[in-house]
């Protein structure tokens, strides 16, 4: 039997994110929705609440932030992680302030505005720009406002990856300047047997700059999902040619 995989895309982001995996991964992948909710623990609720009975979770940013809190709310369920250019962390201080103008900006009417610089999160934006714009204004104002309480007052939980006991993948694109590859790297190390992958030629949303390379990496993690055997070795960085 096909283990399920549930990937859950970034703020402002919808299945679109995923366009590239999806064809691979077939029937056994769904997408789960993080706009219905303003908090980590009830977007976890909610996925948790539409999900079979055992899945395999991977996530982006803010998907990665809500697969790490399905894992710690429902270990028994969750047969592999893939956190993938995300922050486990807590919002810095500039972070909070950006994301309160934010939430005024979208108040007074211009989330336009907003989106208009959402392209910067791939390393071309000629290429990829208009449709990550797009998808951010298909997710909506009032979504991203809940979207950007949740993060603005999200838990720390990097504390809690210790616990981790399945096949977990953390992987980020070096050209992230959001969620840069240090910031995994420390992820990595706090995760018993973590496999860590660091793509070249990839920024903040690296399944839309290596398509190919992030579901090559993807399958390779659900096939030892689907095994229950550990990411085996020491994390290490990938270094695509």
């Amino acid at each position: 039997m096909t283990l399920p995989v549930i990937l859950l895309p970034g703020s402002m982001c919808d299945a679109a994110l995923f366009a590239g995996q999806l064809e691979s991964l077939g029937a056994a992948a769904s997408v789960g929705d993080l706009t219905r909710s303003s908090s980590i623990e009830a977007m976890a609720d909610d996925v948790l609440n539409d999900a079979p009975p055992v899945f395999a979770i991977a996530g982006l940013s803010l998907g990665g932030i809500v697969a790490t809190e399905v894992a710690v709310q429902a270990p028994e369920r969750v047969a592999g992680v893939a956190l993938l250019d995300t922050n486990l962390g807590l919002a810095d201080e500039v972070q909070q302030q950006n994301r309160q103008l934010w939430a005024e900006l979208v108040r007074a009417g211009h989330f336009e505005q907003i989106i208009k610089t959402v392209d910067h999160l791939t390393i071309d934006a000629e290429a990829h720009g208009r449709a990550i714009i797009e998808m951010a204004a298909r997710v909506g104002p009032e979504a991203f406002v809940r979207q950007n309480e949740a993060l603005l007052y999200r838990r720390d939980r990097r504390g809690d990856l210790a616990a981790l006991n399945c096949p977990v993948l953390v992987l980020c694109g070096r050209q992230d300047e959001l969620c840069p590859p240090a910031m995994h790297r420390d992820i990595a190390d706090q995760i018993p047997h973590a496999r860590l992958e660091i793509v070249d030629r990839a920024g903040h949303l690296s399944t839309i700059d290596q398509p190919e390379e992030l579901t090559r990496l993807l399958t390779q993690w659900l096939n030892l999902c689907t095994t229950n055997q550990p990411m085996k070795g020491t994390a290490h960085e990938y270094n695509q040619v």
